[in-house]
Protein backbone atom coordinates (compact mmCIF):
# COMPACT_ATOMS: atom_id res chain seq x y z
CA UNK A 1 0.00 0.00 0.00
CA UNK A 2 2.78 2.62 1.18
CA UNK A 3 4.97 1.45 -2.32
CA UNK A 4 1.33 2.49 -3.98
CA UNK A 5 0.64 5.64 -2.34
CA UNK A 6 4.62 6.44 -3.14
CA UNK A 7 4.29 6.01 -6.81
CA UNK A 8 0.90 7.93 -7.39
CA UNK A 9 2.35 10.49 -4.92
CA UNK A 10 4.00 11.81 -8.14
CA UNK A 11 1.12 11.75 -10.64
CA UNK A 12 -0.79 14.75 -9.38
CA UNK A 13 -0.61 18.50 -8.21
CA UNK A 14 1.94 18.45 -5.97
CA UNK A 15 4.75 17.40 -8.12
CA UNK A 16 4.74 18.99 -11.79
CA UNK A 17 5.73 17.93 -14.86
CA UNK A 18 8.33 19.65 -16.95
CA UNK A 19 6.39 18.75 -20.14
CA UNK A 20 8.82 20.74 -22.51
CA UNK A 21 12.33 19.33 -21.45
CA UNK A 22 13.02 15.84 -22.37
CA UNK A 23 12.91 12.20 -20.96
CA UNK A 24 16.00 12.13 -18.41
CA UNK A 25 16.04 8.19 -17.87
CA UNK A 26 16.15 4.95 -18.85
CA UNK A 27 15.65 3.65 -22.45
CA UNK A 28 13.97 6.94 -23.42
CA UNK A 29 16.78 9.27 -22.31
CA UNK A 30 19.23 10.58 -24.97
CA UNK A 31 23.15 10.67 -24.14
CA UNK A 32 24.66 13.95 -24.48
CA UNK A 33 28.11 14.78 -25.45
CA UNK A 34 30.00 14.96 -22.09
CA UNK A 35 32.98 17.24 -21.55
CA UNK A 36 36.54 15.54 -20.46
CA UNK A 37 35.72 17.09 -17.34
CA UNK A 38 33.07 15.03 -16.94
CA UNK A 39 34.22 11.55 -18.34
CA UNK A 40 37.08 11.87 -15.85
CA UNK A 41 34.70 12.60 -13.04
CA UNK A 42 33.01 9.39 -13.88
CA UNK A 43 36.58 7.61 -14.34
CA UNK A 44 37.09 8.80 -10.40
CA UNK A 45 34.00 7.76 -8.76
CA UNK A 46 33.96 4.50 -9.65
CA UNK A 47 36.30 3.21 -7.08
CA UNK A 48 36.17 5.25 -4.01
CA UNK A 49 39.82 5.09 -2.87
CA UNK A 50 40.15 6.54 -5.88
CA UNK A 51 37.82 9.11 -5.17
CA UNK A 52 39.49 9.36 -1.60
CA UNK A 53 42.75 10.48 -3.14
CA UNK A 54 40.83 12.81 -5.77
CA UNK A 55 39.13 14.79 -3.16
CA UNK A 56 42.63 15.65 -1.50
CA UNK A 57 44.60 17.50 -4.65
CA UNK A 58 41.57 18.66 -6.95
CA UNK A 59 40.60 21.95 -6.94
CA UNK A 60 37.46 22.79 -4.71
CA UNK A 61 35.00 23.71 -7.76
CA UNK A 62 35.58 20.09 -9.62
CA UNK A 63 33.70 18.57 -6.15
CA UNK A 64 30.41 19.80 -8.27
CA UNK A 65 31.41 17.37 -10.96
CA UNK A 66 32.18 14.20 -9.43
CA UNK A 67 29.26 14.45 -7.10
CA UNK A 68 27.06 14.84 -9.99
CA UNK A 69 29.12 11.79 -11.87
CA UNK A 70 28.65 9.55 -7.94
CA UNK A 71 24.69 10.39 -7.78
CA UNK A 72 24.28 9.61 -11.63
CA UNK A 73 26.18 6.25 -11.48
CA UNK A 74 24.46 5.45 -7.73
CA UNK A 75 28.48 5.34 -6.01
CA UNK A 76 27.10 5.60 -2.49
CA UNK A 77 30.61 5.00 -1.08
CA UNK A 78 32.32 7.60 -3.46
CA UNK A 79 28.83 9.86 -2.62
CA UNK A 80 30.11 9.30 1.12
CA UNK A 81 33.72 10.30 0.42
CA UNK A 82 32.59 13.86 -1.14
CA UNK A 83 30.32 14.25 1.53
CA UNK A 84 32.69 13.93 4.07
CA UNK A 85 35.29 16.64 2.02
CA UNK A 86 32.43 18.70 1.00
CA UNK A 87 34.18 21.96 0.62
CA UNK A 88 31.05 24.41 0.42
CA UNK A 89 28.15 25.08 3.21
CA UNK A 90 25.91 23.59 1.00
CA UNK A 91 24.32 21.10 -1.14
CA UNK A 92 21.43 21.40 -3.43
CA UNK A 93 20.06 18.11 -5.17
CA UNK A 94 18.28 19.82 -7.78
CA UNK A 95 22.05 21.48 -8.79
CA UNK A 96 23.61 17.96 -9.43
CA UNK A 97 21.06 15.55 -9.84
CA UNK A 98 18.93 15.72 -13.11
CA UNK A 99 15.50 16.13 -12.63
CA UNK A 100 13.46 12.96 -13.72
CA UNK A 101 10.03 14.16 -13.62
CA UNK A 102 10.13 16.06 -17.23
CA UNK A 103 8.19 15.24 -20.32
CA UNK A 104 4.44 13.12 -21.19
CA UNK A 105 6.00 9.86 -20.51
CA UNK A 106 5.40 9.46 -17.08
CA UNK A 107 1.60 10.01 -17.80
CA UNK A 108 0.93 7.00 -19.97
CA UNK A 109 4.01 4.75 -18.51
CA UNK A 110 3.22 3.70 -14.84
CA UNK A 111 6.92 1.49 -15.33
CA UNK A 112 8.78 4.79 -16.18
CA UNK A 113 7.37 6.59 -13.40
CA UNK A 114 8.20 3.81 -11.36
CA UNK A 115 12.04 3.89 -12.04
CA UNK A 116 12.28 7.64 -11.83
CA UNK A 117 10.84 7.44 -8.28
CA UNK A 118 12.89 4.64 -7.22
CA UNK A 119 16.24 6.26 -8.41
CA UNK A 120 14.99 9.93 -7.02
CA UNK A 121 14.94 7.54 -3.77
CA UNK A 122 18.49 6.35 -4.08
CA UNK A 123 19.59 10.25 -4.24
CA UNK A 124 17.88 11.35 -1.13
CA UNK A 125 18.31 8.12 1.18
CA UNK A 126 21.97 7.90 0.33
CA UNK A 127 22.34 11.56 0.91
CA UNK A 128 20.68 11.68 4.20
CA UNK A 129 22.48 8.49 5.93
CA UNK A 130 25.53 9.60 4.63
CA UNK A 131 25.09 13.22 5.77
CA UNK A 132 23.92 12.33 9.51
CA UNK A 133 27.26 9.52 9.23
CA UNK A 134 29.62 12.77 8.44
CA UNK A 135 28.33 14.93 11.29
CA UNK A 136 28.31 11.87 13.61
CA UNK A 137 31.98 10.62 12.67
CA UNK A 138 32.72 14.56 13.02
CA UNK A 139 34.21 14.36 9.61
CA UNK A 140 36.21 17.45 8.02
CA UNK A 141 33.15 18.34 5.83
CA UNK A 142 32.08 22.32 5.70
CA UNK A 143 28.16 21.06 4.93
CA UNK A 144 26.11 22.67 6.85
CA UNK A 145 22.85 23.29 4.58
CA UNK A 146 21.71 19.83 2.44
CA UNK A 147 18.49 20.91 0.33
CA UNK A 148 16.68 17.60 -1.36
CA UNK A 149 13.43 19.56 -2.36
CA UNK A 150 12.16 18.22 -5.44
CA UNK A 151 12.97 14.25 -5.10
CA UNK A 152 10.70 11.55 -3.23
CA UNK A 153 12.46 11.02 0.41
CA UNK A 154 11.21 7.63 2.01
CA UNK A 155 9.16 7.42 4.57
CA UNK A 156 11.79 5.32 6.99
CA UNK A 157 14.10 8.22 5.67
CA UNK A 158 11.72 10.47 7.27
CA UNK A 159 11.74 8.83 10.21
CA UNK A 160 15.49 8.24 10.65
CA UNK A 161 15.92 12.17 10.05
CA UNK A 162 13.72 13.06 12.46
CA UNK A 163 14.54 10.55 15.10
CA UNK A 164 18.57 12.17 15.02
CA UNK A 165 16.81 15.62 14.81
CA UNK A 166 15.29 14.35 18.54
CA UNK A 167 18.38 13.14 19.74
CA UNK A 168 20.50 15.87 18.82
CA UNK A 169 18.13 18.12 20.83
CA UNK A 170 18.09 15.81 23.81
CA UNK A 171 21.64 15.58 23.81
CA UNK A 172 21.80 19.89 23.27
CA UNK A 173 19.51 20.23 27.02
CA UNK A 174 21.40 17.24 28.79
CA UNK A 175 24.38 18.70 28.19
CA UNK A 176 23.08 22.46 29.28
CA UNK A 177 21.78 21.16 32.26
CA UNK A 178 25.02 19.48 33.21
CA UNK A 179 26.97 22.71 32.50
CA UNK A 180 24.25 24.41 34.81
CA UNK A 181 24.92 21.78 37.64
CA UNK A 182 28.21 22.28 37.48
CA UNK A 183 28.61 26.19 37.27
CA UNK A 184 26.36 25.60 40.85
CA UNK A 185 28.70 23.15 42.88
CA UNK A 186 31.64 25.48 41.91
CA UNK A 187 30.00 28.10 43.66
CA UNK A 188 29.07 26.01 46.95
CA UNK A 189 30.79 27.56 50.16
CA UNK A 190 32.92 25.68 52.17
CA UNK A 191 34.44 23.20 49.80
CA UNK A 192 37.90 22.60 48.69
CA UNK A 193 38.67 22.75 45.25
CA UNK A 194 39.10 18.40 45.00
CA UNK A 195 35.59 18.34 46.89
CA UNK A 196 33.93 20.57 44.26
CA UNK A 197 35.50 18.72 41.56
CA UNK A 198 34.42 15.23 43.18
CA UNK A 199 30.74 16.66 42.63
CA UNK A 200 30.92 17.80 39.27
CA UNK A 201 29.50 15.55 36.17
CA UNK A 202 30.96 14.85 33.19
CA UNK A 203 29.60 15.44 29.72
CA UNK A 204 29.51 12.69 26.99
CA UNK A 205 30.06 13.05 23.31
CA UNK A 206 27.09 14.20 21.71
CA UNK A 207 26.14 12.81 18.62
CA UNK A 208 25.92 15.92 16.41
CA UNK A 209 29.01 18.19 16.27
CA UNK A 210 28.09 21.62 18.31
CA UNK A 211 27.37 23.77 15.41
CA UNK A 212 23.78 24.46 13.63
CA UNK A 213 23.01 22.10 10.42
CA UNK A 214 19.59 22.47 8.60
CA UNK A 215 18.39 19.55 5.97
CA UNK A 216 15.52 20.83 3.63
CA UNK A 217 13.27 18.31 2.14
CA UNK A 218 10.06 16.89 0.81
CA UNK A 219 7.73 14.17 3.64
CA UNK A 220 5.89 11.53 2.67
CA UNK A 221 4.13 10.29 5.94
CA UNK A 222 1.31 7.89 6.35
CA UNK A 223 2.21 6.30 9.69
CA UNK A 224 1.50 7.28 13.37
CA UNK A 225 4.94 6.21 14.01
CA UNK A 226 6.36 8.98 11.71
CA UNK A 227 3.79 11.43 12.12
CA UNK A 228 4.82 11.30 15.81
CA UNK A 229 8.10 11.48 15.78
CA UNK A 230 8.03 14.34 12.65
CA UNK A 231 5.87 16.51 15.02
CA UNK A 232 8.49 16.49 17.59
CA UNK A 233 10.80 16.93 14.88
CA UNK A 234 9.42 20.23 13.60
CA UNK A 235 8.67 21.63 17.04
CA UNK A 236 12.28 21.43 17.92
CA UNK A 237 13.33 22.82 14.61
CA UNK A 238 11.73 25.68 15.43
CA UNK A 239 13.80 26.52 18.23
CA UNK A 240 16.63 29.01 17.83
CA UNK A 241 19.22 27.07 18.98
CA UNK A 242 18.54 23.78 17.39
CA UNK A 243 21.55 21.79 16.61
CA UNK A 244 20.13 20.29 13.61
CA UNK A 245 16.75 21.59 11.55
CA UNK A 246 14.15 19.85 9.37
CA UNK A 247 12.37 22.32 7.00
CA UNK A 248 9.52 20.99 4.52
CA UNK A 249 9.15 22.94 1.52
CA UNK A 250 6.68 19.76 0.17
CA UNK A 251 4.32 17.86 2.69
CA UNK A 252 2.23 14.67 2.02
CA UNK A 253 0.33 13.20 4.93
CA UNK A 254 -1.75 10.36 4.04
CA UNK A 255 -4.46 8.38 5.68
CA UNK A 256 -4.03 10.60 8.97
CA UNK A 257 -7.49 12.09 10.01
CA UNK A 258 -8.33 15.26 10.93
CA UNK A 259 -7.06 15.28 14.24
CA UNK A 260 -3.15 14.25 13.47
CA UNK A 261 -3.53 16.63 10.33
CA UNK A 262 -4.14 19.41 12.56
CA UNK A 263 -1.27 18.76 14.87
CA UNK A 264 1.24 18.10 11.93
CA UNK A 265 0.01 21.41 10.55
CA UNK A 266 0.52 23.23 13.80
CA UNK A 267 3.85 22.16 13.64
CA UNK A 268 5.18 22.86 10.02
CA UNK A 269 6.78 26.28 9.34
CA UNK A 270 4.48 28.02 6.50
CA UNK A 271 7.37 30.50 5.53
CA UNK A 272 8.74 27.37 3.39
CA UNK A 273 5.69 25.27 2.09
CA UNK A 274 5.06 24.84 -1.44
CA UNK A 275 3.62 21.99 -2.06
CA UNK A 276 0.42 20.19 0.34
CA UNK A 277 -1.14 16.71 0.02
CA UNK A 278 -3.76 15.72 1.71
CA UNK A 279 -4.85 12.73 0.06
CA UNK A 280 -7.38 9.77 1.71
CA UNK A 281 -7.98 11.41 4.75
CA UNK A 282 -11.67 11.09 5.33
CA UNK A 283 -12.13 14.80 5.73
CA UNK A 284 -15.93 15.25 5.80
CA UNK A 285 -17.95 18.64 5.94
CA UNK A 286 -17.33 19.00 9.82
CA UNK A 287 -13.34 17.84 9.40
CA UNK A 288 -12.69 20.18 6.79
CA UNK A 289 -14.36 23.10 8.18
CA UNK A 290 -12.18 22.65 11.64
CA UNK A 291 -9.13 22.24 9.56
CA UNK A 292 -9.51 24.78 6.99
CA UNK A 293 -8.38 27.73 9.78
CA UNK A 294 -5.33 26.09 9.89
CA UNK A 295 -4.30 25.66 6.04
CA UNK A 296 -5.22 29.43 5.93
CA UNK A 297 -1.45 30.02 7.62
CA UNK A 298 0.16 28.56 4.32
CA UNK A 299 0.35 31.56 2.21
CA UNK A 300 3.37 30.63 -0.04
CA UNK A 301 1.62 26.83 -1.15
CA UNK A 302 2.28 26.92 -4.65
CA UNK A 303 0.30 23.24 -5.40
CA UNK A 304 -2.86 21.25 -3.27
CA UNK A 305 -4.15 18.01 -3.49
CA UNK A 306 -7.05 17.38 -1.17
CA UNK A 307 -8.18 14.50 -3.20
CA UNK A 308 -10.18 11.73 -2.08
CA UNK A 309 -12.06 13.47 0.44
CA UNK A 310 -15.47 14.36 1.54
CA UNK A 311 -15.94 17.98 0.47
CA UNK A 312 -18.99 18.46 -0.86
CA UNK A 313 -21.74 19.96 1.48
CA UNK A 314 -22.40 23.38 1.43
CA UNK A 315 -20.27 24.33 4.55
CA UNK A 316 -17.36 22.53 3.23
CA UNK A 317 -17.54 24.40 0.18
CA UNK A 318 -17.95 27.84 1.78
CA UNK A 319 -14.63 27.16 3.87
CA UNK A 320 -12.62 25.59 0.70
CA UNK A 321 -13.65 28.98 -1.28
CA UNK A 322 -12.10 31.12 1.67
CA UNK A 323 -9.12 29.36 2.02
CA UNK A 324 -8.69 29.37 -2.27
CA UNK A 325 -9.25 32.78 -1.69
CA UNK A 326 -6.73 33.49 0.82
CA UNK A 327 -3.81 31.54 -0.98
CA UNK A 328 -2.55 34.22 -3.72
CA UNK A 329 0.17 31.69 -5.12
CA UNK A 330 -1.49 28.72 -5.61
CA UNK A 331 -1.16 27.43 -9.64
CA UNK A 332 -2.18 24.03 -9.46
CA UNK A 333 -5.08 22.33 -7.73
CA UNK A 334 -6.62 19.30 -7.40
CA UNK A 335 -10.07 18.22 -5.90
CA UNK A 336 -10.67 15.14 -7.60
CA UNK A 337 -13.26 12.81 -5.85
CA UNK A 338 -15.00 15.17 -3.95
CA UNK A 339 -18.71 15.45 -4.75
CA UNK A 340 -18.45 19.37 -5.88
CA UNK A 341 -21.30 19.30 -7.97
CA UNK A 342 -22.99 22.23 -8.92
CA UNK A 343 -20.92 23.93 -6.61
CA UNK A 344 -17.30 24.89 -9.08
CA UNK A 345 -18.45 28.40 -9.46
CA UNK A 346 -18.92 29.24 -5.31
CA UNK A 347 -15.07 27.31 -4.70
CA UNK A 348 -13.20 28.81 -7.79
CA UNK A 349 -14.14 32.31 -8.80
CA UNK A 350 -12.62 34.09 -6.05
CA UNK A 351 -8.95 32.76 -5.99
CA UNK A 352 -6.44 35.64 -6.57
CA UNK A 353 -4.27 33.37 -9.43
CA UNK A 354 -5.62 31.79 -12.68
CA UNK A 355 -4.85 28.05 -12.09
CA UNK A 356 -2.37 26.64 -14.43
CA UNK A 357 -3.10 22.79 -13.19
CA UNK A 358 -6.37 21.41 -12.32
CA UNK A 359 -7.52 17.93 -11.65
CA UNK A 360 -11.52 17.13 -11.01
CA UNK A 361 -11.61 13.67 -11.73
CA UNK A 362 -14.95 11.94 -10.43
CA UNK A 363 -16.46 15.08 -9.25
CA UNK A 364 -20.06 14.64 -10.49
CA UNK A 365 -19.82 17.64 -12.57
CA UNK A 366 -22.43 19.41 -13.80
CA UNK A 367 -23.55 21.20 -17.22
CA UNK A 368 -23.44 24.33 -14.81
CA UNK A 369 -19.96 23.55 -13.96
CA UNK A 370 -18.33 22.55 -17.45
CA UNK A 371 -20.19 26.14 -18.29
CA UNK A 372 -18.26 28.34 -15.55
CA UNK A 373 -15.13 26.55 -16.49
CA UNK A 374 -15.10 27.68 -20.12
CA UNK A 375 -15.55 31.33 -19.35
CA UNK A 376 -13.66 31.38 -16.12
CA UNK A 377 -10.87 33.26 -15.49
CA UNK A 378 -8.72 30.16 -14.77
CA UNK A 379 -8.44 29.36 -18.93
CA UNK A 380 -6.40 31.92 -19.61
CA UNK A 381 -3.18 29.88 -18.15
CA UNK A 382 -4.55 26.66 -18.03
CA UNK A 383 -1.89 23.92 -19.11
CA UNK A 384 -2.79 20.78 -17.25
CA UNK A 385 -6.58 19.64 -17.28
CA UNK A 386 -8.49 16.38 -16.15
CA UNK A 387 -12.12 15.63 -16.31
CA UNK A 388 -11.94 12.15 -16.36
CA UNK A 389 -15.00 10.21 -14.89
CA UNK A 390 -17.59 12.65 -15.11
CA UNK A 391 -20.32 12.54 -17.26
CA UNK A 392 -19.66 15.23 -20.04
CA UNK A 393 -22.21 13.92 -22.48
CA UNK A 394 -24.99 16.35 -21.59
CA UNK A 395 -22.38 19.14 -21.47
CA UNK A 396 -20.48 18.64 -24.86
CA UNK A 397 -21.63 22.25 -26.39
CA UNK A 398 -20.08 23.49 -22.61
CA UNK A 399 -16.94 21.61 -23.17
CA UNK A 400 -16.44 22.91 -26.64
CA UNK A 401 -16.70 26.31 -25.45
CA UNK A 402 -14.26 25.54 -22.62
CA UNK A 403 -11.54 23.63 -25.54
CA UNK A 404 -12.06 27.45 -27.53
CA UNK A 405 -11.19 29.25 -24.39
CA UNK A 406 -8.04 27.12 -23.67
CA UNK A 407 -7.20 26.41 -26.60
CA UNK A 408 -3.65 28.48 -26.52
CA UNK A 409 -2.16 27.20 -23.37
CA UNK A 410 -3.59 23.50 -22.44
CA UNK A 411 -0.56 21.14 -23.06
CA UNK A 412 -2.40 17.85 -21.43
CA UNK A 413 -5.97 16.88 -21.73
CA UNK A 414 -7.75 13.83 -19.99
CA UNK A 415 -11.20 12.99 -20.39
CA UNK A 416 -10.93 9.40 -19.64
CA UNK A 417 -14.48 7.91 -18.85
CA UNK A 418 -16.51 10.79 -19.53
CA UNK A 419 -19.48 8.76 -21.26
CA UNK A 420 -19.13 9.98 -24.30
CA UNK A 421 -20.84 9.26 -27.35
CA UNK A 422 -20.02 9.69 -30.85
CA UNK A 423 -22.56 12.83 -31.45
CA UNK A 424 -21.07 14.59 -28.49
CA UNK A 425 -17.28 14.19 -29.69
CA UNK A 426 -18.25 15.68 -33.03
CA UNK A 427 -19.34 18.68 -31.35
CA UNK A 428 -15.78 19.27 -30.18
CA UNK A 429 -13.77 17.63 -32.45
CA UNK A 430 -12.96 21.14 -34.61
CA UNK A 431 -11.54 22.44 -31.29
CA UNK A 432 -9.07 19.98 -30.53
CA UNK A 433 -7.73 20.26 -34.26
CA UNK A 434 -6.89 24.03 -33.30
CA UNK A 435 -4.81 23.48 -30.00
CA UNK A 436 -2.27 24.90 -30.41
CA UNK A 437 0.22 23.30 -27.65
CA UNK A 438 -1.38 19.91 -26.77
CA UNK A 439 1.09 17.55 -26.01
CA UNK A 440 -0.88 14.73 -24.80
CA UNK A 441 -4.58 13.70 -24.93
CA UNK A 442 -6.45 11.20 -23.02
CA UNK A 443 -9.71 10.18 -24.37
CA UNK A 444 -9.77 6.64 -23.46
CA UNK A 445 -12.55 4.48 -21.87
CA UNK A 446 -15.09 6.29 -24.08
CA UNK A 447 -17.32 4.00 -26.15
CA UNK A 448 -16.76 5.46 -29.92
CA UNK A 449 -17.19 3.88 -32.97
CA UNK A 450 -14.32 3.46 -35.65
CA UNK A 451 -15.16 6.62 -37.77
CA UNK A 452 -15.24 8.69 -35.03
CA UNK A 453 -12.04 7.55 -34.02
CA UNK A 454 -10.50 8.10 -36.93
CA UNK A 455 -12.06 11.60 -37.03
CA UNK A 456 -10.20 12.76 -33.51
CA UNK A 457 -6.90 11.34 -34.57
CA UNK A 458 -7.14 12.95 -37.86
CA UNK A 459 -8.12 16.04 -36.17
CA UNK A 460 -5.05 16.07 -33.45
CA UNK A 461 -2.57 14.30 -35.38
CA UNK A 462 -2.21 17.25 -37.35
CA UNK A 463 -0.82 19.39 -34.10
CA UNK A 464 2.88 19.30 -34.29
CA UNK A 465 2.91 19.82 -30.82
CA UNK A 466 1.25 15.81 -30.16
CA UNK A 467 3.69 13.52 -28.42
CA UNK A 468 0.79 10.89 -26.87
CA UNK A 469 -2.82 9.97 -27.69
CA UNK A 470 -4.22 7.04 -25.24
CA UNK A 471 -7.08 6.03 -26.60
CA UNK A 472 -9.45 2.57 -26.29
CA UNK A 473 -10.48 -0.14 -28.83
CA UNK A 474 -13.60 1.37 -30.63
CA UNK A 475 -17.02 -0.45 -29.33
CA UNK A 476 -17.16 -1.86 -32.64
CA UNK A 477 -14.43 -4.55 -31.52
CA UNK A 478 -16.72 -6.11 -28.94
CA UNK A 479 -20.03 -7.21 -30.53
CA UNK A 480 -21.22 -10.06 -28.49
CA UNK A 481 -21.66 -12.38 -31.98
CA UNK A 482 -17.75 -12.22 -32.34
CA UNK A 483 -15.54 -15.29 -31.33
CA UNK A 484 -12.33 -14.44 -29.37
CA UNK A 485 -10.44 -14.56 -32.65
CA UNK A 486 -12.73 -12.45 -34.29
CA UNK A 487 -12.59 -10.24 -31.28
CA UNK A 488 -8.59 -10.54 -31.71
CA UNK A 489 -8.42 -9.77 -35.22
CA UNK A 490 -11.21 -6.53 -34.99
CA UNK A 491 -8.63 -5.11 -32.55
CA UNK A 492 -5.94 -5.44 -34.65
CA UNK A 493 -7.80 -3.51 -37.76
CA UNK A 494 -8.75 -0.68 -35.32
CA UNK A 495 -4.79 0.01 -34.44
CA UNK A 496 -3.80 -0.73 -38.18
CA UNK A 497 -6.42 1.52 -39.25
CA UNK A 498 -5.24 4.51 -36.43
CA UNK A 499 -1.68 3.93 -37.59
CA UNK A 500 -2.51 4.27 -41.23
CA UNK A 501 -4.59 7.92 -40.34
CA UNK A 502 -1.43 8.75 -38.92
CA UNK A 503 0.97 8.16 -40.92
CA UNK A 504 -1.33 9.81 -43.81
CA UNK A 505 -1.03 12.75 -41.93
CA UNK A 506 2.21 12.91 -39.76
CA UNK A 507 4.66 10.82 -42.27
CA UNK A 508 6.93 8.64 -40.74
CA UNK A 509 9.36 10.77 -39.21
CA UNK A 510 7.61 12.01 -36.10
CA UNK A 511 4.62 9.89 -35.19
CA UNK A 512 3.23 10.54 -31.94
CA UNK A 513 2.59 7.48 -29.42
CA UNK A 514 -0.36 5.71 -29.63
CA UNK A 515 -2.01 3.91 -26.69
CA UNK A 516 -4.69 1.32 -26.99
CA UNK A 517 -6.75 0.36 -23.52
CA UNK A 518 -9.32 -2.00 -23.27
CA UNK A 519 -12.89 -0.69 -23.21
CA UNK A 520 -14.45 -1.47 -19.41
CA UNK A 521 -17.95 -0.16 -20.31
CA UNK A 522 -20.01 -0.37 -23.65
CA UNK A 523 -22.20 2.44 -23.11
CA UNK A 524 -25.85 1.95 -24.62
CA UNK A 525 -26.04 4.07 -27.53
CA UNK A 526 -29.96 4.66 -27.42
Amino acid sequence: MQASLQYDHYQGAVYPLDLHAEPNHGQYRKTPIKSLVNLCAEYIVRDATVTKEAVQHVPHHLSVALMQAALLDNRDRSMETLISHWPLNSLTLKKLAPTLFTSVVPLYNSTYLSDIVRQSLRYTTCLSHTFLECLKKRTPTKLKYLDMTGFPTAEVILFYLATHCMLAHNEARQTVMVDMYNRVVTLLPDQTESDKSSYQLMTADTTIPDSSFTVKMDAFVTSDQTHAELCKALKVSGFQDSKLKIVLETLDATCLGEQKLHILLQQVNPKFLQGLRLKYNALNCEDFCKLSPVLERFNSLIALDLSCNSIRHKESCDSLAQLLSALPHLIRLDLSNNRVKTRLRQILSNMPSALQYLRLVGCGLALTDIAYLSVSHHMSGLTELDLSENNLQPAAANFSKLLKSCKSMLHTLEIQDCKLRDDSVELFTGNLASMESLMYVNLSNNSLSLPVHECVLEAVAGLPSLQAYRLSFSKDCYSPDLLDDELDMKKDMCVAQMYHVMRSIRGEASLPHLMFVELERLDDVE
